[in-house]
């Protein structure tokens, strides 16, 4: 009985798929088949159709990496984003839908500067209720003392049906807009990573694949599903890196440059 990978790579343009023998890292299929927006599964579909389905029942892991996030980044695309800034304002150097900066934050001792406004914030969250598609929060040193994050979070779950992003869960950086940035990108990201994830397992499910599914982290690394619906951030440039994985197992080769050339973007990697 073989042991066999299959691996997914959802584009902007096409939705390649392989299946590899685990043993010696084979290619034992590939195929191809056009990325389709509106309904993800369908591409995902077409790409493993013409394989032989025996070897489905062999196969022991999924992978899936995908240029999706980074395509939504670079083409300025993606959900509708709220963000509540606590303590200090955010020098809005990337767009989002709806903003507020309200009282709290803490100071480096990890002591309250001020008390968090609570009143404003629900105020906020009700006047915003069906208008974004996901919320980010970063509150002032919350690094040091994440108490007013966690705190908006349990309001924003009480108020709103969507994906809530806290700073703290995704850098201990103590640069509030880098941070702050960095929670945006990931809120925008939820539903498009989410969506990706549903139409493979859906694919999976009616092709009778019962593998774990593994995403391709940016560095050429893998992590679980469920991180991958919380960090979608962590999924930018998975594509470009496995690709680097790739042409380095199939080669041997240890040093060398990696050229991806995608239809929305081309990455370069060494």
């Amino acid at each position: 009985m073989a042991d066999y990978g299959l691996g997914f790579d959802t584009g902007g343009t096409y939705t390649d798929a392989v299946i590899l023998d685990i043993s010696d890292g084979s290619v034992v299929c590939c195929s191809k088949s056009l990325t389709t927006r509106n309904d993800l599964s369908i591409g995902i579909a077409g790409s493993i159709e013409g394989f032989d389905k025996e070897l489905f029942k062999d196969i022991r892991m999924v992978s899936l990496s995908s240029t999706l996030a980074t395509n939504s980044i670079v083409e300025g695309k993606g959900c509708r984003v709220a963000l509540i800034a606590v303590g200090r304002e955010f020098d809005r150097s990337i767009p989002v839908d709806e903003y507020i900066c309200i009282k709290g934050g803490h100071t480096l001792a990890g002591k309250e500067k001020e008390p968090l406004d609570e009143e404003a914030a629900v105020s906020f969250l009700q006047s915003i209720n069906g208008k974004v598609d996901g919320v980010a929060i970063t509150s002032y040193l919350s690094v040091r003392n994440p108490e007013h994050e966690n705190r908006l979070f349990e309001l924003t779950q009480s108020i709103l049906d969507v994906p809530v992003v806290c700073g703290h869960q995704l850098s201990s950086s103590l640069g509030f807009n880098e941070r702050t940035v960095t929670s945006v990108m990931n809120a925008r990201l939820i539903p498009i990573i989410k969506e990706l994830i549903v139409s493979v397992k859906n694919v999976m499910a009616k092709n009778g694949i019962s593998a774990p599914l593994m995403i391709v982290k940016g560095d050429g690394s893998i992590m679980g599903e469920s991180i991958a619906l919380m960090r979608p951030i962590e999924t930018l440039l998975s594509g470009p890196a496995a690709s680097l994985i790739g042409a380095m197992t199939l080669t041997g080769v240890q040093d060398a440059i990696v050229m991806d050339m995608g239809g929305t973007t081309t990455d370069i990697g060494i």
